[in-house]
C-alpha cells in the first residue's frame, strides 16, 4: 500500500497560508505545525509496516491531487491512500473524516481512520465521517479532495480533522504524545483499510 499525506495550507504559491491558529502557553500555534507533526508520525509508523509514503507540501491543492493521480497510474496494483491533512477549528471536540460522497472508496478510508482515531481517546467527545459534494455545508471541504475521485479506481480519498485547534478538552492532542497518537491513528486506519 502507498499512502500519500497532503500538508495542506502549506506551501501554497505566494500565500503564507498557516491554517487555523491557536494562542497556547503564550505563543501562537498554527495548524500547519501540528500537521507537520502527526504526519511525521504516520510516516514513521507506515514506513516500519513496510509501506511507501509521499508528503506533499507544496502547490495548489489541484496540482497535489494531479501528483496523487499520477502516483496512482505508476502504481496500478498498489492500493493508494491520499490524505488531506488539517486540524479543524470552530470550538468542537470531536474527530472528523470526511470523503468524496460518490467514493466507496473513500467512505471505507474515512470509516477505518474514524474508528483507529476514537479508539480510546479521551480527548475527543467522539469520531464522526462524513460525506462531502460540491453544495451543501460540506462545499468547503470537498475542496481538500475533489481531484481524487475523478483519477485512477486504486487511489481514495479522505480529509482528516482529527481534532479541533481552539478546543480546550483537545488541547491534550496538541502535546508531542498528542499528535504522535493522532499520526499512529492515522497510519493504523490506513493500514487496517488497505488489508
Amino acid at each position: 500500500m502507498i499512502v500519500i499525506l497532503d500538508r495542506q495550507h502549506a506551501g501554497k504559491p505566494g500565500k503564507n497560508d498557516r491554517g487555523a491558529s491557536v494562542e497556547l502557553d503564550g505563543r501562537t500555534v498554527y495548524e500547519v505545525d501540528l500537521t507537520r507533526a502527526y504526519i511525521e508520525a504516520a510516516t514513521d509508523l507506515l514506513n516500519a509496516e513496510g509501506h511507501a509514503v509521499y508528503v506533499l507540501e507544496d502547490g495548489w491543492y489541484s496540482a497535489r491531487h494531479d501528483r496523487a493521480c499520477e502516483i496512482a497510474r505508476e502504481n496500478p496494483d498498489e492500493r493508494i491512500a491520499y490524505v488531506a491533512c488539517h486540524i479543524n477549528a470552530g470550538g468542537g471536540s470531536y474527530g472528523l473524516v470526511l470523503h468524496d460522497a460518490r467514493s466507496r472508496g473513500g467512505h471505507a478510508l474515512a470509516e477505518a481512520v474514524a474508528n483507529a482515531l476514537g479508539t480510546d481517546n479521551a480527548a475527543l467527545d467522539r469520531t464522526l465521517v462524513r460525506a462531502a459534494d460540491h453544495e451543501g455545508s460540506l462545499a468547503r471541504a470537498m475542496t481538500t479532495i475533489k481531484g481524487i475521485y475523478s483519477g485512477p479506481g486504486n487511489l481514495s480519498g479522505i480529509c482528516y480533522e482529527p481534532f479541533f485547534i481552539d478546543s480546550e478538552r483537545n488541547q491534550a492532542l496538541m502535546t508531542a504524545d498528542g499528535l504522535r497518537a493522532v499520526g499512529n491513528a492515522l497510519a493504523v486506519g490506513c493500514m487496517q483499510w488497505g488489508e
